[in-house]
């Protein structure tokens, strides 16, 4: 869930309850009359936080993608082996899913790039743009290290590695099996080890 020191608790409250409908439903089936009433207050007051949908979405975008960020820094900080930290961040996506069958925020968000704000467009860019790069890092050290087979291109796995994470998700909670995702990360970690 969101954390956050330097908003205000019923900011985060409010971002929290957004982050879950739109975990559920997607951008374009929420409404603040909606997050008013899982917060339990009125929609005007959901606009004296965030005037527009768009601020809001961008806001919860915004959380999601630092707190995710903090998680995957933390790993590279660790003294993990590549390929443990590239099961960890895989982990992160199999947590979501066990988390009240969610998927990623902004996996949502990008199925409906068509009909977003442009704004909440390019939040959903950055979470996308800051994985493939921490993604590239991990497995160009694992390369260097041996971990990794040599002839792996790193930004063409990183890219297909989300993606299939993304992906997997969806079908993952869509039948009810989320041993699934598992399955995928096991299996593209697998392809690229020595």
């Amino acid at each position: 869930m969101l954390q956050s020191t330097d908003i205000s608790p019923k900011s985060s409250e409010i971002l929290q309850a957004a982050q879950i409908l739109i975990q559920e439903r997607g951008f374009n089936g929420f409404s603040f009359r909606d997050v008013a009433a899982k917060v339990g207050i009125r929609s005007a007051s959901i606009h004296y936080h965030y005037p527009t949908k768009t601020e809001l979405a961008c806001a919860v975008t915004a959380h999601y993608r630092a707190a995710f960020q903090d998680k995957i820094d933390g790993f590279r900080d660790s003294d993990m082996s590549q390929v443990e930290k590239l099961r960890a961040y895989g982990g992160l996506f199999v947590a979501t899913l066990d988390e009240g069958k969610k998927v990623c925020l902004c996996g949502v968000l990008a199925s409906e790039a068509e009909t977003l704000p442009t704004q909440v467009r390019k939040e959903v860019g950055q979470f996308f743009d800051a994985q493939r790069d921490w993604l590239v890092a991990v497995i160009d050290a694992g390369k260097a290290s041996g971990e990794i087979r040599s002839d792996i291109d790193a930004t063409t796995f990183a890219s297909s590695f989300i993606a299939a994470l993304e992906g997997g998700m969806i079908i993952a909670r869509s039948v009810e099996q989320p041993l699934r995702l598992k399955q995928t990360i096991d299996q593209h970690i697998a392809f690229i080890t020595n």
